[in-house]
């Protein structure tokens, strides 16, 4: 089936308002909920995932990936030192955000973002990859920022993580809007045959990650749609952001697993509908072959 055809920003944007106004609009209670409850009421999401590859060593790594915070847009540091907390209570072992750390247009204090993000701990590290809002506010803003609070940003470059003698790889992608994601130059001189997890803020890069071995994809970037009817799914799905829309997928072009956050924070409309902003904690286990 073709792809649909590309849709800009503005476009997007104006067609989300569009619908979400007139769904929310049609009842009070309806716009209370979903405007002031469900948009704060964080949901954590628990999976138990079996890897073949994974090390002896990583068996029962608590992973905890968050995304899409969008500070700035109804979202201030308050909600992040609320975040920050919960993420902290979970004692994870490896800490994933997967892009949008700001709202394009927002400005908000630099050091005190660093600070917060700075508080999280975990032992075997704290990765990042930027998303579109990033790019859109300026990279060499919002790099220092996460570099300040302790994240390692991948930019279309992979890592390793040693554990107890053995060791998993770790690879982030640039954005798909905004940047140049090349799986190519991001694998080169990785080990074909270790465990790898990739960051991607755009789901839709599962599709083009060729014949290269990745194990597990995390991506954020649509927010699960923000706004979800019963039998229909999400209202309307972003550019990159249309094939693996929420939570754990299988990649039409290959056996790796995607999972697709839904975000923490919203942008242009402060709206949740059945799609309550998610914090994902992955329990990684060997599995027998």
């Amino acid at each position: 089936m073709p792809s649909p055809p590309p849709i800009s920003r503005r476009a997007f944007l104006k067609k989300g308002a569009v619908l979400a106004g007139s769904l929310l609009a049609s009842g009070g209670l309806l716009g209370s909920y979903s405007g002031y409850i469900e948009p704060k009421w964080i949901e954590f999401t628990r999976l138990t995932l079996p890897f073949e590859r994974l090390p002896n060593a990583f068996h029962g790594l608590k992973l905890l990936q968050f995304s899409d915070l969008h500070i700035g847009h109804h979202f201030d540091l308050q909600d992040l030192a609320h975040v920050i907390q919960l993420i902290q209570e979970e004692k994870a072992d490896l800490i994933c955000f997967t892009g949008d750390l700001f709202d394009s247009h927002i400005i908000e204090d630099s050091a005190k973002t660093s600070e917060l993000l700075n508080s999280l701990q975990a032992p075997l590290g704290k990765w990042s990859v930027l998303g579109n809002h990033d790019k859109w506010k300026g990279p060499n803003l919002t790099l220092p920022i996460l570099q300040d609070g302790g994240f390692q940003s991948l930019v279309n470059a992979h890592k390793t993580i040693a554990y107890k003698g053995q060791t998993i790889q770790i690879a982030g992608v640039e954005d798909m809007l905004t940047g140049k994601p090349d799986i190519e130059t991001t694998m080169h001189g990785a080990n074909a045959q270790m465990f790898t997890l990739l960051l991607s803020h755009c789901p839709d890069f599962a599709d083009q990650i060729g014949n290269h071995a990745i194990d597990l994809q995390l991506s954020g970037h649509t927010h699960g749609g923000q706004i979800r009817l019963p039998f229909v799914g999400a209202v309307i799905t972003p550019p990159a952001g249309r094939n693996y829309v929420a939570g754990l997928q299988t990649a039409s072009q290959s056996s790796m697993l995607i999972y697709t956050n839904r975000g923490i924070g919203t942008t242009t409309l402060p709206f949740r509908l059945l799609c309550r902003p998610e914090i994902t904690i992955f329990t990684l286990k060997k599995r027998k072959p």
